[in-house]
């Protein structure tokens, strides 16, 4: 029985990602093992990790501040 766990800063991920993170890393260990009947064994587990304990090149993660820089990045690159 595989077991994959996700780490994220708390509040980072939707419901509705959340669901999708798990099925599409269902999908890859299915894919990568190559036995299909392995589907209903796999479990991922995503571990919310609380604010201060999360941090990026040695600086605790803000996920707000992450998620403005990324909408930033993400609006530069569209207008290329």
């Amino acid at each position: 029985m595989p077991v994959v766990t996700v780490q994220v800063p708390a509040g980072a991920l939707s419901d509705t990602q959340k669901a999708s993170l798990i099925s599409k890393v269902t999908d890859v260990v299915v894919e990568v093992e190559g036995f299909p009947a392995l589907r209903p064994s796999v479990h991922v587990l995503i571990e919310e990790v609380p604010a201060g304990g999360y941090g990026i090149g040695g600086r605790p993660l803000d996920v707000e501040k992450a998620r403005a820089a990324l909408a930033k990045a993400t609006a530069s690159t569209a207008q290329q």
